[in-house]
């Protein structure tokens, strides 16, 4: 009992006491006081850090103002419409790769994990040149097959911005369904099939209502990322005269002069409660039962046969992979070795500019630090929560889970203004304004709500017994995290940090707005390549991207392939030298 005891009081030091205090004020700090610094920026006229003075005229203006309500009216438009299209289109790819046995299902998910991990605003460039109405391919194509004149496609319009941000939309939509369509108890199916119904009546009189909860918790979240999008209604949306919440609160900051943060901040109020009431309505549909009716139980591999409508099938995949992954890459590429877009003239040019660009290189070194010290930071810090939160009392629980998913009402926009306002107006934080480190908390705050879904999973799953057993044995709290808790844990932080880098890596909306001209990431400075009319460089500058995604994904497989060999000969050679001592 002796030899527990400083374990056990170890173990009150992180997870209870002190440590959690810490913690707590910790999550204040990033989360919520920026939150209650962009509701208090409202009521402030002026910019932070300089002496304001209060007052309602400035919400009063922004709710009073035709421009907010259509920009409010377009925020809908592009959310409905966006994820009505795209949660079909994820449901019927998860559909056929979850319960068919139609050609290439096995290559969906690869092809959907590609077209999730590219940036948002790599896809508008893309986009972009492919329909461009001189030089795009899709349009050269069209006249030389058709005979017609002008520009067929045209993605800046309300149905090209909607059509491109569905095909990306469709990734994450299945990505999330999958597990739903894999792991649906097959015995009601089975049964319904007994009584007579045929395949068609099964799906929607029972396998339908049975994905309810999933479907409609995508669509939330659907609709949630779809109201905060940047990238593709400012690079796309904005020549067509497109307006959403998120660019009219870019402008708010770039376009006024001086710039209207307390109209921002007005702004992103306006659409922080549209996103609550979206979570608290599928809260109050569904609560924990889009957790009941997906199961593994009755599982049974017994695939549809489509028959001659598999062809349609794999052609429709074929198409898609076509449309979201190969034409823009495509375009992308031969664009990098043109000297202008369209020019038939190719090189490596731009990619020997670029790399002897001293601000292209900084932005890399940026981009890199970034995506692995963020999303690093990042999962360190969901890890702690869902640890902490997990040898706490249930209403702890439950408030440190529900605030380390706050920034998900943020979109990246909305959740620069909060930081400005929340550490530019403290005298001694006003120094970060302009540097890299507000943008590395901008970057953790951002990735937090992501890491603590992957992470959080394995954390559940971990045994309390192991740990309890380990402290029996006398061992100390850091010696059971270090050789019981983290080597378990490992696979889930892992996934958890690439996939938060690889989101870091690509992210425009909060650098665009934290990080000064001299210092960009990579998304930035194509960014400033796209808006001065040089698309060639931005072009060759995403291809450096990926490859430096690639780079870094292979990277950190290695690192993980090293750390658990490292793992595995400790344990050799602590058992070796255990079992050698008489």
């Amino acid at each position: 009992m002796t030899a527990v005891w400083p374990a056990l009081r170890a173990r009150r030091w992180w997870t209870g006491g002190f440590g959690t205090v810490l913690l707590i004020a910790l999550l204040f700090v990033l989360f919520i006081w920026p939150i209650g610094m962009l509701v208090a920026g409202i009521f402030r006229e002026g910019s932070p850090g300089e002496p304001t003075r209060w007052t309602l005229d400035i919400a009063a203006r922004v709710l009073t103002s035709s421009d907010t309500y259509a920009a409010l009216e377009g925020s809908l438009i592009y959310a409905v419409a966006s994820t009505f299209f795209g949660v079909l289109l994820g449901a019927f790819f998860a559909f056929l790769v979850a319960r068919t046995e139609v050609p290439l299902a096995g290559s969906v998910t690869a092809v959907m994990l590609m077209v999730f991990a590219v940036p948002h605003i790599m896809y508008a460039l893309g986009w972009g040149l492919l329909t461009d109405p001189s030089v795009g391919m899709l349009n050269i194509a069209a006249r030389a097959i058709f005979g017609v004149e002008g520009a067929v496609f045209n993605v800046y319009s309300w149905t090209g911005l909607i059509f491109v941000h569905v095909l990306k939309l469709a990734s994450f939509c299945y990505l999330m369904l999958l597990p739903a369509f894999q792991g649906m108890n097959r015995s009601l199916e089975e049964a319904s099939l007994v009584a007579g119904a045929s395949r068609v009546e099964t799906f929607f009189l029972v396998d339908l209502p049975l994905l309810t909860p999933a479907l409609f918790g995508v669509v939330i979240l659907g609709c949630v990322f779809s109201l905060g999008a940047f990238d593709l209604p400012q690079i796309l949306g904005g020549l067509a005269g497109i307006r959403v919440i998120s660019t009219e609160i870019f402008k708010a900051l770039n376009f006024s002069m001086p710039p209207d943060y307390a109209g921002a901040s007005a702004l992103g109020i306006f659409m922080m409660i549209a996103l609550v009431l979206l979570l608290v309505l599928q809260w109050k549909m569904f609560g924990r039962d889009r957790f009941v009716t997906v199961t593994g139980k009755g599982y049974r591999k017994d695939a549809w046969n489509l028959g001659r409508w598999r062809y349609l099938c794999t052609a429709l995949i074929l198409l898609y992979a076509l449309f979201a992954l190969v034409l823009p890459g495509i375009q992308m590429l031969l664009t990098s070795m043109q000297p202008s877009a369209g020019v038939n003239v190719y090189s490596l040019d731009n990619y020997r500019t670029v790399l002897a660009d001293p601000l292209a290189m900084r932005a890399f070194r940026v981009t890199a630090a970034l995506a692995l010290l963020g999303g690093f930071l990042a999962v360190a810090l969901a890890a702690a929560v869902a640890y902490v939160a997990r040898h706490s009392p249930r209403w702890l629980e439950v408030a440190l889970d529900g605030v380390s998913l706050l920034p998900i009402i943020m979109p990246g926009v909305v959740m620069s203004v909060g930081l400005l306002w929340a550490y530019v107006s403290v005298p001694g934080l006003r120094q970060l304004y302009g540097t890299f480190w507000l943008a590395l908390i901008g970057i953790v705050v951002f990735l937090t709500p992501a890491a603590s879904r992957i992470v959080r999973g394995g954390i559940v799953q971990l045994s309390r017994e192991l740990e309890e057993a380990g402290r029996t044995s006398g061992a100390s709290h850091a010696r059971v995290m270090f050789d019981i808790v983290l080597p378990l844990l490992a696979p889930a932080l892992f996934a958890g940090w690439l996939v938060t880098a690889i989101i870091g890596a690509g992210t425009l909306d909060f650098p665009l707005l934290l990080l000064p001209p001299t210092i960009p990431n990579v998304s930035v400075l194509a960014y400033s390549y796209m808006s001065s009319g040089q698309p060639a460089s931005a072009c060759a500058l995403f291809m450096l991207l990926i490859a430096f995604i690639v780079g870094l994904t292979a990277g950190l497989i290695a690192i993980r392939h090293l750390v658990r060999r490292l793992h595995l000969r400790r344990q050799a050679l602590q058992a070796v030298s255990e079992f050698a001592v008489p």
